[in-house]
């Protein structure tokens, strides 16, 4: 083969290898153009689901059937609780009962008005974070002791007065229907407390005494409802039908 032909096929060569240069560039710098327009990463997105908040999460699993987890109780001691007037300070549940059950039945109209003695054992009521005893059950089993506001009126012209003392005192699983249906937690204790009563007045000053149950309900360390260093007054019950024997 001459050399002129040699130069030819190179040249031949040369040039489809140029212009095949030529289209891979064009097709790169498309590819680019691509790929490098703003907001284009170069890559598939993946699509990230928003975290729902909790109260759409508890929504979401009673809409699937799921039943939400059961709520958490506070870890946290009322230990802010202040002690009220005449209110025991005791971690003996025993003993808190028996003195509220006295106190509620102890009265005297010729030194304090209805008001006072109501808001007497009231101020020891400590209502539960669950509302489970709210303050009308308090007036309620308040009342269930034979007076109220107007009552209590009538009696004061008659100079009355009320006393009470423990005669026997039962708790928690002294009692058949604490037995059945123990405390649903650890530190609520329940005592029931037979007191002898009098009532005396200027028209009747000679009274003799009778006796009348109490149901209590103590709350305690290491309940965390309740103060870590003393019982608290979670209920009572002196209505006929809510006495727990």
């Amino acid at each position: 083969m001459s050399r002129t032909a040699v130069w030819r096929n190179y040249f031949m060569r040369s040039r489809r290898m140029w212009f095949l240069l030529m289209i891979l560039a064009t097709v790169l710098a498309l590819v680019l153009a691509l790929f490098l327009t703003p907001g284009h990463t170069g890559s598939p997105q993946t699509a990230v689901e928003p975290t729902p908040a909790a109260s759409q999460t508890a929504t979401s699993q009673t809409a699937s059937g799921t039943a939400p987890g059961p709520a958490v109780e506070p870890t946290v001691s009322p230990t802010d609780v202040a002690v009220s007037p005449g209110e025991p300070r005791t971690l003996n549940f025993r003993a808190y009962a028996e003195a509220t059950a006295e106190a509620l039945y102890i009265w005297d109209s010729r030194t304090s008005t209805y008001t006072q003695v109501y808001e007497h054992i009231r101020s020891w009521w400590m209502v539960l974070a669950d509302g489970s005893n709210p303050l009308t059950v308090y007036t309620q089993e308040f009342e269930g002791t034979g007076i109220n506001a107007a009552a209590f009126a009538q009696l004061s012209t008659y100079r009355a007065y009320r006393t009470a003392a423990v005669v026997q005192t039962s708790c928690d699983n002294s009692l058949a229907q604490v037995r059945d249906h123990p405390a649903p937690w650890v530190g609520l204790h329940v005592c029931t407390i037979v007191l002898n009563v009098t009532d005396r007045s200027t028209t009747d000053p000679h009274a003799g005494p009778y006796r009348v149950p109490v149901s209590v309900m103590v709350n305690c360390p290491p309940a965390r409802t309740a103060p870590a260093d003393r019982c608290v007054l979670a209920g009572f019950e002196t209505t006929a039908g809510r006495i727990v024997y």
